[in-house]
């Protein structure tokens, strides 16, 4: 009896281990849930831990989802059409993006990766600051050439008043970090008194911005000509700014 009673109570103590093994093949994968017993979505509410993705799934599933958010647009584009464009199991689309959202915030965080995951800046004020914001507006502009930055744009434009989402999205993907990054070059450069009096480096950093993208940027998202100098842009956003002697004139090609 005794040895009865040890064999049960080592039964009851495998259990839990045994039933916790066979979960992934049992319980059923709820949409918008990581499968159970999986690793944990790529891109979802818990997306600190990256997913093995030895087989490129992740990356067709932002290809294709990206075609269809341009093609058909976000309302337009179901998560069924992402993974047979993919193509792949809703099991594996699911287990790497938990929803349309995070999707569509993962092809936004690609498009601008390339920009933003970038040391576009120095982190101190050394040396002359003309030829670095030159340098920077060159990379902005080099971003803005990219064939789906401006359409992915305008897709956030037109549907962000039916999913703010979107333009969450798309702020906390490029415009944020790009602001972040320039402010604190802007800092460095005020505390060494190169900034013009009373300019605040966050401020000053949208206000760059918007002098270089209102004559050189809007009017390739409007698909009308570009009217003004790049050069003459340029110079005049940074002279804006930066507190010391203007800069030196052109050479006349």
């Amino acid at each position: 009896m005794e040895k009865t009673r040890q064999q049960a109570d080592r039964d009851r103590r495998g259990k839990p281990a045994e039933a916790e093994a066979e979960a992934p093949s049992q319980a059923p994968t709820a949409p918008g849930a990581a499968a159970p017993g999986a690793a944990a979505p790529a891109h979802g509410p818990d997306g600190d831990r990256p997913v093995a993705d030895k087989r490129g799934a992740a990356a067709r599933i932002r290809k294709a989802a990206r075609g269809l958010f341009l093609d058909k647009g976000y309302g337009g584009t179901s998560m069924d059409a992402v993974a047979a464009a993919a193509p792949v199991s809703k099991r594996t689309l699911y287990h790497h993006f938990a929803s349309k959202a995070d999707l569509f915030a993962a092809v936004i965080d690609e498009a601008w990766s390339h920009l933003t995951r970038a040391p576009l800046l120095p982190g101190d004020a050394q040396g002359d600051p003309r030829p670095v914001l030159t340098a920077y507006v060159e990379r902005l502009q080099a971003h803005w050439d990219r064939p789906d930055v401006i359409p992915l744009l305008r897709l956030v434009i037109a549907e962000a008043p039916r999913f703010p989402e979107l333009s969450q999205a798309y702020f906390a993907a490029g415009k944020e970090p790009a602001v972040k990054g320039l402010s604190a070059y802007f800092a460095a450069l005020a505390a060494h008194g190169r900034l013009a009096p009373g300019i605040e480096p966050t401020l000053a950093a949208a206000q760059f911005l918007g002098a270089i993208k209102e004559p050189l940027f809007w009017p390739r998202v409007l698909g009308v000509p570009v009217a003004f100098s790049v050069e003459a842009a340029v110079d005049r956003a940074i002279g804006a700014l930066l507190h010391d002697t203007p800069p030196p004139a052109r050479r006349a090609p």
